[in-house]
């Protein structure tokens, strides 16, 4: 018996644990101004930010407010007031393009009168208009997604009240938008950029959620459709992590927790006691995942005005990456277009440059021994663009140079 007892436990030992499926959340700081919801959200490393979005006393804000994870604060009020149109349902975006304040993009937003005709920039230090951008479609409720620099606006409500399948991509650095190919199909959906594609989940057409999932290409401008989520999802929130989308409440299930790996298609599915939702907000620092604000209901007076942090460290199988060397360039932005690359030690180098569509233009290989390489982008357009040097040892991790 005592033989038998010792292998049952080396065998419950080396048996694999089950994946966790729970999560427990604690509470943080309550939300201002009696909460939000359908409100544009985003994140850095330090700050959260919430702009617009309905509350118990009006289907439409225009504060912008920022909150403090290190010390669990909303700030003593509003970083501005009546910088962006009283909106709801629209989104958010911190966009670094080689300026100083960092801006903050709000667009797609819901107005009394339709949907927001411009996108509006602001300082994300201090709240304030810095500028307003046309161009882009004049929808509602739509989806964002950045990459290397690049705003991606997809889907949304018309001022006719259709849905559109439009995608479009804005160049902080000219201001330019960029129509590209539409969405397999029209409607409004949550979407994010993971290694180089947007994924778009769910979703609603003015009849239907949907359940599926489409990855748009970066490089290559087309579309794929993935294998669909088992249910349908829509006003979800959504947050990246790695390889993994976190899907938080959904217009019917509100207690829906989820979260999809992008390079597998595997979809875990949580129980936890957060209160359900949606039209909520969410983000990710430091693996704990934070989720404020929302509604469960189609009134003012269902606003909700409760923020919770759960522990995701452990959750997902998601390997960190190994520290890349890091690359610095000068005078970044260059007006001239030349730039100076400060090179890593090594005799074997090489220049790698990408545009914002991830396609390589340029390979130059550096002479041995050398500490710094002038990198000339004279022949290319104004945009953004993003080098790498190639060494013997793997990749540096990649700078990005602005060319006004």
């Amino acid at each position: 018996m005592k033989h038998l007892s010792s292998l049952l436990l080396a065998l419950a030992c080396a048996a694999p644990s089950q994946a966790q499926t729970a999560l427990t959340f604690t509470a943080r700081a309550p939300l201002p101004d009696g909460g939000r919801y359908a409100m544009g959200y985003c994140q850095d490393q330090s700050y959260f930010y919430m702009v617009g979005g309905g509350s118990p006393a009006t289907a439409f804000t225009s504060q912008v407010y920022r909150y403090d994870p290190a010390a669990n604060s909303w700030g003593t009020g509003p970083l501005s007031t009546g910088q962006v149109p009283d909106h709801r349902l629209g989104k958010a975006v911190l966009l670094p393009d080689g300026t100083n304040p960092i801006r903050l993009y709000v667009l797609q937003g819901a107005t009394s009168a339709g949907p927001m005709t411009s996108m509006s920039v602001l300082n994300a230090t201090t709240g304030q208009a810095i500028a307003t951008s046309t161009g882009g479609t004049v929808a509602s409720n739509g989806g964002t997604a950045t990459w290397n620099g690049l705003l991606y606006s997809f889907g949304g409500v018309l001022a006719n009240g259709a849905f559109t399948n439009e995608l479009r991509r804005f160049d902080p650095a000219t201001r330019i938008w960029t129509s590209l190919a539409p969405m397999p199909e029209a409607k409004s959906a949550q979407g994010a950029a993971v290694n180089g594609k947007i994924y778009v989940l769910g979703g609603f057409d003015g009849a239907v959620n949907s359940n599926r999932i489409d990855a748009y290409d970066i490089a290559t401008n087309q579309w794929q459709t993935l294998a669909p989520l088992p249910t349908t999802v829509s006003n979800q929130a959504l947050v990246v992590q790695g390889e993994w989308l976190w899907m938080i409440g959904d217009f019917t299930a509100q207690t829906y927790l989820t979260a999809y790996n992008t390079r597998t298609g595997q979809l875990r599915t949580f129980t936890s006691n957060l209160p359900g939702r949606r039209n909520a907000a969410a983000a990710i620092l430091n693996n704990q995942l934070y989720v404020w604000g929302g509604n469960t209901a189609a009134s003012n007076a269902s606003t909700l005005a409760d923020m919770w942090q759960a522990n995701i460290s452990n959750i997902l199988p998601t390997a960190a990456p190994a520290r890349l060397p890091q690359l610095t360039a000068y005078p970044n932005p260059s007006p001239t277009g030349e730039f100076t690359l400060q090179l890593p030690a090594g005799s074997h180098r090489v220049v790698e440059v990408h545009d914002a569509l991830g396609r390589l233009i340029l390979r130059a290989t550096p002479a041995p021994q050398t500490e710094s390489y002038t990198l000339r982008l004279t022949p290319y357009p104004a945009g953004l663009y993003s080098a790498r040097i190639r060494t013997t040892q793997g990749l540096t991790s990649p700078c990005q140079l602005v060319r006004p």
